[in-house]
């Protein structure tokens, strides 16, 4: 999935991109460190760094929508 330099402040499900590149990115524009923009979307950090893991790691979790949205607002996009 693409994704345009801005993206709409309304939330869009059918958006959702989990894959850990895409999040790692997101963080990466924010300035912030994982554990940081984990704790400003409250999340515990722990998750945030399975969402992260490689796709093909077996602790790897899929990052639900909100994640992502959450993060997209941190990130400014």
């Amino acid at each position: 999935m693409t994704h345009t330099t801005r993206q709409s402040v309304t939330p869009d499900a059918t958006r959702h991109d989990p894959s850990p590149t895409y999040l790692r990115a997101l963080i990466a524009r924010s300035g912030m460190s994982q554990r940081r923009a984990a704790i400003l979307i409250g999340i515990d950090p722990r998750a945030l760094r399975y969402y992260l893991q490689p796709e093909d790691h077996p602790s790897r979790r899929v990052a639900p929508y909100p994640v992502q949205y959450a993060l997209e607002r941190l990130a400014g996009a």
